[in-house]
C-alpha cells in the first residue's frame, strides 16, 4: 500500500493548467474546445489505425456487452494515453500517433471487466447506500456542459473523511464513489440517445472552500484517496473532459505536492486550478448558467431560493458522532503493542514539544500515535528566525483514542521541526500517550 505525505512549499494559484507548476498561469487547451460533435462514424482514421480497432473489437467480443462495442466506447481503451475528446471533436488522426497497443489495451479492459464484475458495477446504481454516505458525502449531478456532458460539484472543502471513513467501511466508501462514477455513465448513455453522437466523458467541478489540511493529513483518508486514483485511471480511462478545482487556498499546494506525481500526464493537462477569482468566467466559457446552482456562477436556486442547492448537491459537513463505528468494524488502523513505542503522559491542561533538526531538504518526518481513553491535540510547526513559527499541519485535537494517528511530512527545507502533543484544552484530565517520531533521509524512505 502506499501512502501520501504532505511537501512543505509553497504556490499561487490564478487558474493555470495543472500539469505544470502551481506557479504557471497558463490554461489546458483542452478547456477552450470547439462545442461540435460529430457522431463516431465520422471520426478521421488511417486505414491502420482502423484495421486495428477491427482487430481489438474480435478481441474482446466476448468479454464487453455488444452495446459498448461502439468505435467511441473501444477508443476510450485504445487510445489511452491520448485525449478521446480531440478526435472527436477536431477529427484528428494525429492524435493517436502514440499508443493504440491492442495487447495493453485488451489486457487492461480484460482486468476492467473482472474488477466491474468483483464490485458489482453493474447494480451498484441500485446498493441500498448508508444513511451517512447518503447525507454527508459531499457530490452532486448540477447539469450539462454546452456539448451535453454531465457536469458534477464535489464540494470537497465540506468532507469530513475522518468522519466517513470513521462510520462505514473503506470498502463501502469506494462502493459509493464507484456508484457515482457508474450514475454518470448512465446519463452518458441517456445523453448519446438525446443528442445523437456519443458522449463519453464528464466534466468535475472541485470547491475547496473551507479546505485545509485536516482533510487528508490522516492516513486513512490518504490511502482512500490514492486507492481512488488508481481505481479512476484504470477502470475509467478517458472518462474526464475537464476538472475546475476553484477556491483554493495556499495550502492545498501543501497536498497538490503530493498528489501530483501520482496523477497521469494527460490527466494533469485537464485540471485547471483557481484561486477565489476567475473561475465563474472560466465555468460559464463551458457551461451554460442554467445548468449551474447560482452559487458556482449559475443561476438556478432551489425552490427555497437556497443558490447552493443542496437538493441536487450534496454538500457534506461534519458527520455526527453517532454514526462512528467500533474499531473492529471498521477497518481503521491500531497500533499494537509492540511497534516500539515511546510512552508521554501528558498533565491536565499541559503540553510537550518534540524537536527534530532536519539538515537535508526532502526528508520524511513521520508520526504515528493514539491516546489510551482521550482525544489529544497535534500539530507541526517549523521554527524561523526571531521565534516565530511557520504552521505545517494546524494544531487541533483528534481522536486518536479510536483510530491510530498517523501521516507524514516533506520536509522540503532544513530547519528544526516541532511536533506538538497538547491537552491544554483540558483541566480534568491527564493523558497517555503511545507514540513514535522518526525521520528518514529522502534516499531512505519507503511507500507502504
Amino acid at each position: 500500500m502506499r501512502v501520501f505525505g504532505w511537501e512543505s512549499w509553497r504556490g499561487s494559484f490564478r487558474g493555470q493548467s495543472s500539469g505544470s507548476d502551481p506557479g504557471d498561469t497558463h490554461t489546458s487547451s483542452t478547456s477552450h474546445s470547439s462545442h461540435h460533435h460529430d457522431t463516431d462514424t465520422n471520426m478521421s482514421l488511417t486505414p491502420h489505425k482502423e484495421e486495428l480497432l477491427s482487430q481489438f473489437r474480435e478481441r474482446v467480443a466476448g468479454v464487453i456487452p455488444p452495446g459498448q462495442q461502439h468505435d467511441h466506447n473501444l477508443l476510450q481503451w485504445l487510445v489511452g494515453e491520448q485525449t478521446l475528446c480531440y478526435l472527436i471533436l477536431a477529427q484528428s488522426s494525429s492524435c493517436l500517433a502514440r499508443n493504440f497497443n491492442i495487447d495493453k489495451a485488451e489486457h487492461m479492459l480484460r482486468k476492467s471487466m473482472e474488477w466491474r464484475k468483483e464490485w458489482g458495477t453493474d447494480t451498484v446504481v441500485d446498493w441500498d447506500v448508508p444513511e451517512v454516505l447518503h447525507n454527508y458525502y459531499p457530490v452532486g449531478m448540477a447539469g450539462h456542459d454546452k456539448t451535453g456532458l454531465p457536469v458534477w460539484i464535489i464540494p470537497y472543502g465540506g468532507c469530513d473523511m475522518r468522519g466517513l471513513l470513521s462510520s462505514v467501511r473503506k470498502c463501502d466508501y469506494i462502493r459509493y464513489t464507484i456508484r457515482v462514477l457508474e450514475l454518470s455513465r448512465r446519463d452518458m448513455a441517456k445523453q448519446t440517445q438525446i443528442l445523437g453522437y456519443p458522449i463519453t466523458q464528464q466534466c468535475c467541478i472541485f470547491d475547496l472552500e473551507n479546505f485545509s489540511l485536516r482533510h487528508v493529513t490522516w492516513k486513512p483518508a490518504m490511502d482512500v484517496i490514492l486507492e481512488l486514483v488508481q481505481l479512476y485511471e484504470a477502470n475509467y480511462p478517458e472518462f474526464l473532459k475537464c476538472a475546475y478545482v476553484i477556491n483554493a487556498p495556499k495550502v492545498f499546494t501543501l497536498a497538490y505536492a503530493v498528489i501530483k506525481p501520482f496523477l497521469h500526464e494527460v490527466t494533469l493537462k485537464k485540471i485547471r486550478i483557481f484561486g477565489h477569482s476567475g473561475w465563474k468566467e472560466a465555468l460559464l466559457e463551458d457551461i451554460d448558467g442554467d445548468q449551474l446552482p447560482q452559487h458556482w456562477g449559475g443561476t438556478r436556486t432551489d425552490p427555497d431560493g437556497n443558490p447552493k442547492c443542496p437538493s441536487q448537491i450534496c454538500l457534506g459537513g461534519e458527520v455526527p458522532k453517532r454514526y462512528y463505528l467500533s474499531l473492529s468494524k471498521s477497518n481503521l488502523s491500531k497500533l499494537t503493542e509492540d511497534n516500539n513505542l515511546s510512552t508521554l503522559t501528558l498533565s491536565k491542561g499541559g503540553k510537550k514539544r518534540l524537536k527534530f533538526d532536519i539538515k537535508q531538504p526532502g526528508s520524511h518526518l513521520k508520526w504515528e500515535f493514539r491516546t489510551e481513553d482521550f482525544d489529544v491535540g497535534f500539530g507541526v510547526s517549523r521554527k524561523l528566525k526571531k521565534g516565530e513559527e511557520e504552521i505545517l499541519v494546524p494544531l487541533q485535537r483528534v481522536n486518536s483514542q479510536l483510530v491510530t494517528e498517523e501521516g507524514y511530512l516533506v520536509c522540503t527545507e532544513p530547519g528544526t521541526y516541532v511536533v506538538t502533543f497538547d491537552n491544554e484544552f483540558s483541566y480534568v484530565r491527564s493523558k497517555k500517550i503511545l507514540y513514535t517520531v522518526q525521520v528518514e533521509p529522502p534516499g531512505d524512505f519507503k511507500e507502504e
